[in-house]
């Protein structure tokens, strides 16, 4: 099972579906969750210490540890990483004994569709998942309002994602 987490509606959305429908075509099993629609409350040490984990986040952290890798579909914001994206890792990296545990040798394909092409939000995200000890692919989705994603050169890097996850 591949997730394919989408940090924002719309355009990163529809190319979220499209990953899916490709995947679907190489008869890979995939999920989309949306981490909008998942309302996590914004993570502070104190919301966790009264409050405890959301079970929300529970839940997702059992669909991640079955997973056998992420794709992860997200806009840059004001050349970053949008708060969705950034709050759900906050909390997931807080459940068990390990930080690390549901990003350490996951396979990662990044994908973005963003005004400005994505290149600060895909280099934040290569550091900050290779250093949580994913296995980043090197080439990305990319898309912008002027410059679609070109099926072939999807295909590809969805194939070699693939291939890569199944060894």
């Amino acid at each position: 099972m591949i997730l394919i987490f989408v940090a924002s509606l719309n355009e990163n959305m529809k190319l979220a579906n499209t990953i899916k429908a490709d995947l679907d075509k190489q008869s890979i099993d995939s999920k989309i969750i949306n981490l909008v629609e998942l309302n996590l409350p914004m993570y502070d040490t104190f919301k966790e210490q009264n409050d405890g984990i959301p079970l929300v986040a529970l839940d997702l952290a059992k669909e991640m540890e079955k997973a056998s890798a992420y794709v992860i579909v997200s806009p840059e914001y004001n050349y970053g990483v949008p708060p969705v994206l950034v709050n759900t890792i906050a909390w997931i990296s807080r459940i068990g004994d390990d930080f690390r545990a549901l990003f350490t040798l996951k396979t990662i394909q990044l994908a973005t569709h963003s005004g400005s092409g994505g290149e600060d939000l895909l280099n934040s995200l290569r550091s900050q998942f290779t250093r949580l000890g994913s296995i980043v692919m090197p080439r990305e989705i990319i898309a912008t309002y002027v410059n679609h994603v070109k099926e072939d050169s999807l295909e590809k890097i969805l194939v070699q994602f693939t291939n890569l996850i199944k060894g």
